[in-house]
């Protein structure tokens, strides 16, 4: 597909993502898509944050709970609506026009049911979170699932082709429209119904923008071209509703036992975790997906990225989120108001949290990328299994124990995921914590000098940046003296992903271990 977008065919198999006779070019069209990869997720979470965060303000903890047990159910209609047919997609070597119609009109089918089941579903929903608002909110809601449907087949066969530069420029234009019309409605006294106007704007703004980029595929009912996909795409799909329950049972559990107030402060101290893995994770992995699909048959290759990967995601994410953590109770006080103020604690808890699933949140595309459907599921059960239980443990000592399970029970499932590594890729688990250190040593280094900081009377405004200063330069002086090999590998590494760098030749993975 390099060079063509998807009209350019009929029914003839689709070309390679990249091609070998055109590094450059392939080059060149990898750092184009990180750099509009990156910048339409700083866009588009930029603008999520900025919605959430005026909303609420403006909703308080209760009111805004409505909105947090809304989304925790939307989730999961998105996720149903997928079925995994957009990663089959994008790891297929060869798809057609054929096939790719046939996926738009699968999942139209689907989100017609998912509608109606919505409908009925909303009563039943709301019952379980004692929460009468919901009932028509998710009503109303069930309309729009059609139009999120609309958008799946066009993302998948841009991202394929590596035009992540229209995947972005229709996400940043979505989640503008859609914080937009959030805002506005909610300084017009709309409620938690603000929630219904920004994502119905950000569905139909999103869904057009990718048609139109795409131009198409049309819709066709040649569903036996479909059926290839169907081995790989419910494996996917699986192995997403085991991570979906295992990543979301701490917010319905939440929510039903501890109420929409205690839901509503605690899904606003999840979305500091879920940041790094939005703004940095997805943002490698959007490109390192394909990339790990079609190195698949050149093992040192993909152990040289899967290297890289991982200390870019470590040096990037774990002193970010190691200063979020520090400086909690103070972002907490200056952005939400002192009435969010509970949910500082879960911040610092859930921002380690998430630094560790930022680094090894580059897993899953290896496994996608490898085509190791089975795997997936296998650690996906596991996952879920030690993820419910530190919830489920974590509930009986209250809101800030289902936080401190969640964390730990990742960090229980990390050798896990070491060990598939080694056993994808033959990078050992040794390596890998090479790679990770730095980041965490720095990260350490970072936290004690703002500790320090903190035993003077600076006020909020001038611990947040002071102590992102003082952090800042303990972290970068220790990464200097004592990790400095991997600071120019970590530099040279992101200027190559971005562009401006030419890659050097692939080296062998052994020279890679050294250098971590």
């Amino acid at each position: 597909m390099t060079g063509k977008r998807p009209d350019a065919q009929a029914e003839g198999p689709a070309a390679p993502a990249s091609t070998e006779s055109e590094p450059d070019n392939g080059a060149r069209k990898t750092a184009r898509s990180v750099r509009w990869s990156f910048g339409a997720v700083v866009a588009r979470q930029g603008f999520q944050i900025l919605s959430a965060v005026i909303l609420a303000r403006i909703l308080g903890p209760q009111s805004y709970g409505v909105i947090a047990s809304a989304t925790v159910f939307i989730s999961l209609v998105a996720l149903v609506l997928d079925q995994g047919l957009s990663a089959a997609l994008i790891q297929r070597p060869e798809v057609t026009r054929r096939l790719a119609g046939a996926t738009v009109t699968l999942n139209l089918l689907i989100a017609g049911l998912l509608g109606a089941g919505t409908w009925f579903a909303a009563p039943l929903v709301s019952g379980f979170f004692s929460v009468s608002e919901l009932e028509p909110i998710l009503q109303v809601l069930a309309f729009a699932i059609p139009i999120k449907a609309l958008a799946i087949t066009p993302r998948a066969m841009l991202s394929r082709d590596l035009q992540l530069h229209r995947v972005g420029a229709s996400d940043i234009a979505a989640a503008a429209a859609g914080s937009a019309a959030g805002i506005s409605a909610a300084f017009a006294g709309a409620g938690p119904w603000s929630m219904v106007y920004q994502v119905a704007a950000t569905d139909v703004v999103c869904a057009v923008a990718l048609i139109v980029a795409s131009k198409g595929p049309p819709p066709n009912f040649g569903f036996r071209a479909v059926v290839p996909l169907l081995k790989f795409s419910s494996s996917v799909f699986a192995t997403d509703c085991l991570a979906y329950f295992s990543r979301n049972l701490d917010n319905i559990l939440v929510g039903r036992f501890l109420g929409v107030a205690a839901l509503s402060m605690y899904g606003m101290a999840y979305r500091i975790l879920v940041m790094p893995v939005q703004l940095i994770g997805q943002t490698v992995n959007r490109v390192m997906f394909p990339a790990f699909a079609r190195a698949a048959h050149e093992p040192a290759l993909v152990a040289e990225k899967l290297v890289a990967a991982t200390r870019i995601l470590a040096i990037s994410a774990i002193p970010l989120m190691a200063y979020v953590a520090c400086a909690a109770p103070v972002l907490v006080n200056l952005v939400l108001g002192p009435d969010w103020m509970p949910a500082a604690a879960l911040v610092s808890v859930l921002a380690i949290g998430g630094a560790r699933e930022t680094v090894f949140y580059i897993t899953p595309s290896l496994m996608k990328g490898l085509g190791q459907g089975r795997l997936i599921i296998r650690y996906e059960i596991l996952a879920a299994v030690v993820q419910v239980g530190g919830i489920v443990i974590g509930l009986q000592f209250g809101l800030l124990g289902v936080a401190v399970g969640y964390a730990a029970a990742g960090f229980v499932l990390t050798p896990v995921l070491l060990r598939i590594q080694k056993s994808l890729t033959g990078v050992t688990a040794r390596s890998q914590l090479g790679t990770i250190f730095p980041g965490a040593h720095a990260a350490a280094w970072g936290a004690a000098g703002y500790g320090l900081l903190s035993l003077t009377d600076m006020g909020d405004a001038g611990m947040l940046f002071g102590g992102l200063g003082v952090f800042l330069i303990s972290a970068l002086t220790i990464l200097w003296l004592f990790h400095r090999r991997m600071l120019k590998a970590y530099l040279s590494d992101a200027a190559s992903l971005v562009g401006r760098k030419k890659p050097a030749a692939s080296k062998p993975v052994g020279g890679l271990h050294d250098r971590a």
